[in-house]
């Protein structure tokens, strides 16, 4: 995306701005494999896939503002995400609107039954010890790696997994692909990122390994999702993972932050795909998503946001 100025930016806050906050454009990839857990062994969609999906939206929210509040330095640095660098929402709102998302975190959790409550405060932990010190874990590579592939790949498939009927081990094993699939991505987004994170101090995989190494390794990491979901004859991941391969090795033999974002976006269309072709209303949803964001950050940033660029 390109970067705002702060002339371009509208200083007073308003509901749209503590909407987008959220971030919920980052919301789909983790409904995504919601969704593709929960039809692994259902045929019908139901109020509780609903429930789980805005739960998921409130925990991945509270996660989102925990590290915006702790990145607001190399966020400056990337030019990226306005809204606390700028002033534009201040520390202390944001830290009342993470205290609702928590609260509605464990309250949908425990209601959907004691282990997706346990699911959840599993990630939500997780979610602290990334974002805040003196864990810090987005400033160590495998930690960092290791906090986004369970968060948002293995919680979100064991939970639509258990609460489509689903035994709780069963749903763990064979969440295996998305937590590779994941921590491909997570990789991919660290290299973009590459200069303000190793000025600001932060030591994502990219920084530590090099952004060619990031590439291979996030490579390697799609090729083993391909394997496992194979092995656990899961279709959608298997086919999307195969689909979205090549832009993995495009970004390998040559290695930039416009092809490693491309990479990444990629992988999410078409698992996001694959989980529309379960749940229907699913590319409505993304659709109407898409179109409000573009609206708001065109008005707001003057820039084009989200792009597959």
């Amino acid at each position: 995306m390109s970067a705002a100025t702060s002339d371009n930016i509208k200083p007073r806050a308003n509901i749209a701005d503590y909407f987008f906050f959220l971030r919920p454009m980052l919301h789909p990839p983790v409904w995504t494999i919601v969704i593709l857990g929960f039809f692994r062994i259902s045929d019908n969609y139901s109020f509780k896939l609903g429930l789980l999906m805005l739960t998921s939206s409130a925990a991945a929210s509270w996660a989102f503002i925990l590290n915006q509040l702790s990145d607001i330095e190399s966020d400056r640095l990337n030019r990226k995400l306005f809204f606390l660098p700028q002033n534009i929402i201040t520390p202390a709102a944001a830290k009342i609107l993470a205290a609702g998302m928590l609260i509605s975190t464990i309250s949908g959790g425990f209601a959907l039954g004691p282990e997706i409550g346990l699911l959840f405060v599993f990630g939500l932990l997780l979610g602290f010890a990334y974002s805040v010190k003196p864990f810090d874990w987005r400033a160590r590579p495998l930690a960092g790696f290791l906090s986004n592939a369970v968060a948002h790949g293995t919680l979100p498939f064991a939970a639509g997994y258990i609460v489509a009927g689903g035994e709780p081990l069963a749903g763990l094993m064979r969440s295996i692909p998305y937590f590779l699939a994941v921590g491909g991505v997570f990789i991919a987004t660290t290299i973009p990122d590459y200069e303000g994170d190793r000025k600001s101090g932060k030591v994502t995989p990219a920084v530590r390994l090099g952004m060619n190494m990031a590439s291979a390794l996030m490579t390697l990491c799609t090729i083993l999702a391909i394997i496992s979901a194979w092995l656990f004859h899961d279709t959608a991941l298997a086919i999307s993972g195969l689909t979205s391969l090549p832009f993995y090795f495009l970004n390998w033999v040559k290695t930039s932050a416009r092809n490693s974002a491309l990479a990444a976006k990629i992988s999410i269309l078409f698992l996001s795909l694959a989980a529309g072709w379960y749940f229907r209303p699913y590319l409505l949803i993304m659709l109407i998503l898409i179109l409000l964001t573009r609206i708001y950050y065109k008005w707001r940033f003057k820039m084009t946001y989200p792009t597959l660029a």
